[in-house]
């Protein structure tokens, strides 16, 4: 690992702050970066692989539980600053995509400065002076312990806009594969269920065989595909999994079960020799043939349409691919009712938060106590968020001079990722009767509550 420290210069920021120093330790799961609180209020950050940093005023104090959030809602990271304002992240940004630092811990603190926009190069210079010149496709690769979703226009179509729709396109009398990938624009009728855009039923709704290649020995592709081209709720089992990743995933071999040895030709063969239909067509299986997706020549521009045109795609990152294994293994979702303009509202559909956060209170104990000498909860909330605003601390008993009744909240502290802490300065050590409340929601509207009935004896 590169543990030097390097100097980032950012080309969307100006003067004398222009430029931080720090180090990073990269690895697969991303850039390990540090990051620290002064007391003087001032927060010094950096992601270093996008080569981008930022000053951070207001966040006053060297104690603080900070998050990185996406313009969809989502933490990408987190870090706590403990000794000395210290603390360390590991995060990769997105090309293109803006992040908000925000402060959850105290909840008072309300500054959520703007991480600029990571481009897919940068210049870095080194702290020796040196320089050098990165250009690589960038990616969120550590999302923390925070729920990964996809839905279809958020997440898939864009990778199929990118490095699909130029050869699998309407426009042509023969698209690639016999697939079209850009008909989102057509609404049609499945069934009894509604109007679906022609791009997702394609995918997601066709077992019925109405576009594309058909089937052999049956009219549809059956249960359990979606279409030809997935397996409902099994990545590894899909040939548009196996396409973009360039092999099957399943486990067999082309020559396990009998299959078109082309698309279309209209007959089954094992092993190289034809076989009767009738007989072979309950063993049926696709074959993976071809090349990788997008293909090689496409990506490099060599390729050429049907008119002699030039095509050049966008390649596939890890995170295109596991995207779309996430998509089918959730059993392609799509929510009409969710915009993406406006992520902070996020529907009645798939994207909606309909789960409360979790809340535990481990001290004091329901019944019967020894002593009571600190509060100590537990928090989360794995979809929207923790709103850190709404947490209300209540208790029938004065704590620290302060009065029955009053929310407790601002006296917390954080104790580890999750957990807050009130010591009491003076330990309870006989109560007849107390309750303490807990509240809080997430960033939906979820509320959780726990009332604990307790004594100390």
């Amino acid at each position: 690992p590169d543990t030097k420290a390097e100097r980032i210069v950012h080309p969307d920021s100006d003067g004398p702050l222009a430029a931080l120093a720090f180090k990073t330790v990269s690895d697969k799961n991303g850039d390990l970066c540090f990051i620290r609180v002064n007391s003087g209020g001032l927060a010094l950050f950096a992601v270093s692989r996008a080569g981008t940093m930022a000053y951070v005023p207001g966040v006053v104090g060297t104690q603080r539980t900070l998050v990185w959030v996406d313009r969809q809602g989502r933490e990408v990271a987190s870090v706590e600053t403990i000794r000395d304002g210290l603390g360390s992240f590991r995060f990769t940004p997105a090309v293109g995509e803006r992040y908000l630092l925000k402060v959850t811990q105290p909840i008072d603190v309300t500054n959520s400065p703007e991480l600029p926009a990571a481009v897919s190069s940068r210049t870095r210079e080194s702290s020796d002076g040196g320089r050098a010149t990165t250009d690589r496709s960038l990616t969120t690769s550590a999302t923390g312990n925070r729920a990964v979703t996809v839905e279809y226009f958020r997440d898939v179509q864009p990778i199929l806009k990118r490095s699909c729709v130029a050869c699998h396109t309407k426009s042509w009398d023969k698209p690639a594969g016999n697939l079209v990938l850009d008909a989102d624009d057509e609404q049609i009728q499945f069934e009894h269920h509604g109007k679906f855009p022609g791009t997702y039923l394609r995918l997601a709704m066709d077992e019925r065989a109405k576009f594309g290649h058909k089937p052999i020995g049956y009219d549809s592709w059956g249960y359990p595909n979606a279409s030809r081209y997935i397996r409902k709720l099994q990545s590894r089992r899909s040939l548009l999994v196996w396409k973009i990743f360039g092999e099957r995933l399943d486990g067999f071999s082309n020559d396990d079960h009998p299959s078109e040895p082309e698309p279309g030709v209209g007959y089954f063969a094992l092993k190289g020799e034809k076989i009767e239909t009738q007989k072979a067509r309950h063993a049926y299986d696709l074959d993976f043939l071809g090349s990788q997706m997008p293909p090689p020549d496409a990506v490099a521009g060599k390729s050429r349409g049907p008119n002699g045109e030039a095509i050049k795609v966008e390649p596939l990152t890890d995170d295109d691919r596991r995207t779309i294994v996430r998509w089918i293994d959730l059993g392609c979702p799509i929510d009409f009712d969710f915009d993406p303009a406006h992520p902070e509202q996020r529907g009645l559909g798939w994207m909606l938060d309909d789960s409360r956060p979790i809340v535990t209170l481990t001290s004091p104990q329901p019944g019967r106590n020894e002593k009571l000498t600190r509060l100590l909860i537990g928090m989360h909330d794995y979809d929207s968020g923790l709103d850190q605003e709404s947490l209300e601390v209540r208790t029938s008993f004065v704590v620290n001079g302060i009065a029955a009744g009053e929310n407790l909240t601002s006296r917390f502290q954080p104790k580890s990722p999750g957990v807050w802490e009130l010591k009491l300065t003076e330990p309870i050590r006989r109560l007849p009767a107390g309750l303490l409340t807990v509240a809080v929601r997430d960033r939906e509207g979820n509320w959780s509550r726990i009332e604990r009935k307790f004594r100390v004896e």
